[in-house]
Formats: structure tokens, sequence, C-alpha cells
């Protein structure tokens, strides 16, 4: 068949597919395109022998010596014979085959530019453009040239004509080559993130000192019996840098911001209680993790910011830093997964579908009739999610912690002897299942009720009537699922003080619930208006009367008056009202006129009115 495709024809003739390309535009080989599907592909007419006998063809290098040796005894008008009868044969042009020939007379097979490894461009054009590249790093290459030549356009001149962009690049990419240009080159951020990577700020230097987290999704299908189906969970995983210990791991459904807080807890908590053998735990100094939404969060950075711990980020796109616990994954799919049954694979293509939904029948059967242990179709089914979580959790604790290492000690046993004692704080579960709620802010209504997510709430066992009009925190603790919300005052140094959990408002209001809602309202009213009392007695100042005032404030000299007596306690009754004959018994007592000067101000003018002295 003297029609090849165009890469085979290339192949045969021993040139590139774009070398055949030029040939044929040229007319020395015919081409025609036929259609395949939807595409159209080139075919190649070649000759028998030529097609045939071109896989035995010696290259250019090896007939280059006999070449040379006949084209020194030919003639000058014979010369250009030889080199049109074996252009076609080689498959090169006659004057590339010519200059090849001469070149080979003075240097033999080597072609070596005379100025290669070096630019012929100026030296101070090079030296200007870095310094340049320098000044403004996330500018283009042609805004550089630009400024170059609005600052002096003979720089850019040289012998061969104008510098290009291409040339320009290729600069900039030989002083890349340079380590300190290139370090000079980076980007705050890059700078840190090649400090980090390169100087060490991965590793640490005893246990505790820094945790690597990070989270993938299982190659594994598990059945959820609640659900009816078969799910892939995603497991949450934290390494200890320098033993390599697991001191957290959480499997989750989805991936979300309970599952992180979730590791955090069980990585701060010791566990030994509840899993023996699983002593790994403390508050690390750094935890090192991605851009994820859910490390990237506010609350994410508000509990690492009052535990004391920082958070390091790695570079978007960057993956060999957290190079411990991709390893770690990379282990855990292959040496545990592997080997379970309903194992897909690393990727779609691996997965035997038919194989997946016999084993999801099998289990479903299984578990419809009640799960007998008689009748467990083990391994010809899957793995119900506890089952999977349980063996997991068995192989981090044996297969991972205690495999002995090189100097034959485990990585349990070097963060035994390692971790620094003042890692292992305790903390209370309370308090940290409070510190990694969800935190809204929401102001108490008149009737002691607080609106969250569409839905009023009161105080269980209490009520929030004192605090109506003020500002509380709403807590939604999403750790432990069926937890109730809480509510809480905060105090002036920013910590919160627990009120207690929220219940639902009752709806009806000749309900049970809502009578006695109404009895702790009354009874919180009750002990307000007590209190308020006892603040005031406490809080109380004798009494002023406004003439002194006035009189001391105006300087004038205060008139002769009787003092006025006040009851020193609220119980004390006042004094009687006299009667009319006590009063007329004293008017006689007080007829003399040396007796009694009488005193309009101590006396009233009322008082003198009725007596006719006014």
């Amino acid at each position: 068949m003297p029609w090849y495709p165009i890469d085979e024809a290339a192949k045969r003739l021993g040139v590139s597919r774009r070398t055949l390309e030029r040939f044929a535009s040229k007319g020395k080989y015919l081409v025609e395109k036929r259609k395949e599907g939807r595409v159209y592909r080139a075919y190649v007419w070649l000759d028998e022998g030529e097609a045939v006998g071109s896989t035995d063809r010696p290259t250019l290098e090896a007939t280059l010596p006999k070449l040379h040796q006949e084209w020194s005894t030919l003639p000058r008008g014979a010369r250009w014979d030889l080199v049109r009868e074996w252009a076609p044969k080689l498959g090169v042009t006659e004057g590339y085959l010519a200059r090849r020939i001469r070149e080979f007379g003075q240097t033999g097979l080597q072609r070596r530019r005379r100025d290669r490894g070096g630019f012929r461009v100026p030296a101070e054009f090079r030296r200007i453009l870095v310094g340049l590249r320098l000044a403004h790093p996330n500018a283009s290459v042609r805004r550089l040239l630009r400024i170059m030549e609005l600052n002096d356009p003979n720089l850019l001149q040289w012998r061969m004509g104008k510098v290009s962009e291409a040339t320009a690049r290729r600069v900039l990419r030989w002083a890349m080559r340079n380590p300190a240009l290139r370090y000079a080159l980076l980007s705050e951020e890059g700078r840190r993130e090649a400090m980090r990577t390169w100087h060490g700020h991965v590793l640490a230097e005893y246990p505790n000192q820094m945790w690597i987290v990070d989270m993938t999704r299982c190659d594994t299908f598990v059945y959820v019996p609640e659900e009816d189906r078969a799910v892939r969970l995603r497991i949450h995983l934290a390494v200890d840098v320098f033993s390599g210990a697991v001191p957290s791991v959480v499997f989750s459904r989805e991936e979300g911001q309970a599952p992180t807080n979730q590791l955090l807890i069980l990585g701060l908590s010791p566990k030994e209680a509840l899993v023996p053998g699983w002593d790994v735990w403390g508050r690390p100094e750094r935890i090192y993790w991605d851009n994820g939404r859910v490390y990237r969060s506010e609350l994410s950075e508000q509990i690492a910011e009052r535990l004391g711990i920082e958070l390091v980020y790695s570079r978007p796109r960057v993956s060999h830093t957290r190079g411990k616990v991709e390893r770690l994954f990379g282990v855990f799919h292959q040496e545990f997964e592997r080997a379970l049954p309903g194992y897909a694979g690393q990727d779609a293509t691996e997965r035997d579908s038919s194989e997946l939904q016999r084993l999801l029948e099998n289990t479903r059967r299984w578990v419809m009739e009640g799960m007998p242990p008689e009748r467990d179709p083990y391994p010809n089914r899957l793995l119900l999610e506890d089952e999977y979580k349980r063996k997991a959790l068995a192989w981090f604790l044996e297969d991972w912690h205690r495999r002995p290492l090189e100097d034959g000690l485990s990585r349990v046993d070097i963060f035994r002897m390692c971790v620094p004692r003042r890692t292992l704080i305790q903390y209370e579960l309370g308090d940290l299942y409070l510190l990694t709620a969800y935190k809204t802010k929401r102001i108490v209504r008149k009737n002691g009720a607080v609106q969250y997510k569409n839905r009023s709430y009161v105080l269980e066992g209490g009520s929030l009537i004192p605090w109506q009009g003020m500002p509380v925190w709403v807590l939604e603790v999403s750790v432990l699922p069926g937890q109730p919300l809480k509510v809480a005052l905060e105090n002036p140094d920013g910590t919160l003080e627990v009120l207690g959990n929220l219940a639902p408002e009752p709806l009806r209001a000749d309900s049970l619930e809502a009578a006695v809602q109404r009895r702790l309202d009354r009874a919180a009213m009750r002990a307000l208006h007590e209190e308020a009392e006892r603040l005031r007695e406490e809080l109380a100042v004798p009494a002023m009367r406004l003439e002194a005032v006035l009189e001391r404030l105006s300087g004038l000299t205060p008139l002769a008056r009787r003092e006025r007596v006040l009851p020193t306690a609220p119980t004390q009754t006042q004094l009687p009202k006299p009667s009319d004959t006590e009063l007329r018994q004293a008017l006689e007592e007080l007829d003399g006129d040396d007796d009694l000067v009488l005193d309009p101000i101590s006396l009233g003018d009322e008082f003198l009115r009725r007596q006719g002295l006014l």
C-alpha cells in the first residue's frame, strides 16, 4: 500500500512531520486528505522501495564522511549532482546538505556556534532589563521594554536591529538560572514559602511543635443502614511532623466546619481512657494546612487565637510542603483500603460497577434480615459505616503507630519519649465545645425571647426578662449532634458567661409549657424588683433643701429659720397635726409683743392670712 499516514511516512523517511509537510508543499511528495469520522487525516504517497527501504537507510551523520570524501574528489560542476542525488534520500534540502558537507570538512561532525551559551545583545541592556524586573516584578515584558524605550530608545538597538520581546524573555529566563536572582525576583509570599519549604520551616524539632492537617476522600464504598445507600466517607487527619504519629482522625460524610472542630477537640484531649494505646495528644504550637474554606474560616482563626496556636497556610496549588500527610494518605489507600470489599480505586476508570452493585445488594439483603451473625456474607458485602471506622482506627493505632522504623523505635515510641510536658495541657471538654460553637448575636425581646433561624427561643428553666433589649450570644454546638442551643452574655474582657440552654418558645398560650414559662417570668420580675429596691437603699443619699442650695449659690446671708426634721427611716410615723383648740391657746399665749417676732418665712403666708395678720 503506497499511501501512508503523514506521521508514519515521516518516520519511514527519517524526518520530522514539519519537514515532510514542507517537502510536500514544494511538490516533492503527493499528499491527500481523507475524512475519518469527523476529522480529516493527511496521507502521503511513497514509493514501495523508498518506504520499505527507509528503515535501513543510514542517517545524515553516518553518511556525511562518505559524502565528504566523494565531494572532495569531484570537480565543482559535478558536486551539485551528488547533492541532488542524496538530498531526497536523506530527507533534507540540497542547500542544507551542501552546507553540512562543507562544515564536516572544517569541524567534523561537531556543529557548534562560536557564541553558543552567551548573548549577542549588549550587556547594558541585560543589566537594565533585570533591574526593571526587580523594580516591577508583576509587569509584563512588553511593559518593561516600553519603559526602556521611553527613557532611552538607543537601549533597544543593537547590530541586528531592535531587541524583540522573545529575546527579552530569554534574557529573563537566563537570569532565573541564578539562585540569587531567582530569590530576588520572588514576591514576599514566595520568599516565605521558599524559606518555609527548603530551609526547614516545615520541619519540627520535637513533638507537638507542628501538626499538618488535611482532608481527602476515601477510596472504599461503605453502606449506611439509616439511609439505605452506599457512600464514600471523607477522612480528616492530623499528623505530628516530628514523630509521624496521628493525634486525631475524623470521618465525615461531607466537608464542613464541624469535622474540623471535631478534629481539633480530639487532638487536644487525652484519649487513652476511651481508646487504650492512643496516647498521642496535646496542644500544637503551629498547624500547617492548605487554603480550604474551613481552614480559612473566621471560626477556625478564632479557635486558634484563643488556644495560642499559630496557623500557617501553604501556597495555592502547592502540595509538596504537605508531603507528610499526603504520603500517609497514599499508604492508607494502598495498604488498608485496597484489601477491603467495595474498593473503588483511585479514579473512576478502576471501578467495577457490576461488582459494587452485587456487594450492595448482598449488604442490603443482610441488613433487611436483621444482620444475623451466622448469615453474614462478608467479604461478599460492603462494610457498614461503623465497621469501616473501627477497622481504619485499628490500622492507624496498630499498623501505622507501632510499625518499627530504621532505629527500631515506632512512631508512638518517639512521641512518648520526646514530647515536651508543657504541650500536654488538659482542657475542659465543655469549654472546648463552647469554644468551637457557632456564635450569633441577638437582642432579647420584651417578652424575654430571642429569635434564631426563624424561631423564638426562651431560657430553659429560667427567664431572659431581666436582659430585655440587651445583646446576647446564641451558641450552637455543632461538634456533637443533638446538642441544645446555649445563650451567653459577653463580659467586658471578651469572655462569655453562659446563662443556660435555650428551649423553643411555647406556641399555644393555654399549654402547660406556656403556664410554666409565665410563672418563671413573674418570678424573674419579682427578683429583679427586689434587687432594685435593695440597690436603692444601699445607694440612697440625704435630702437637701432647695433654699439652702440657692442661698449658697447667691452668696446672701441666710435668714433665721427653724430646722426641718426629716424622718431617719421609711418606717417612722409623722408627727400628729395640732387641733384648732391647741392653735387658739398658742395664739393667746403669744399675745404680747415682746414674746415673739413673727417671721413670715417661718410661719408662711397662708397661716398669717388665716389669722388676719396680712
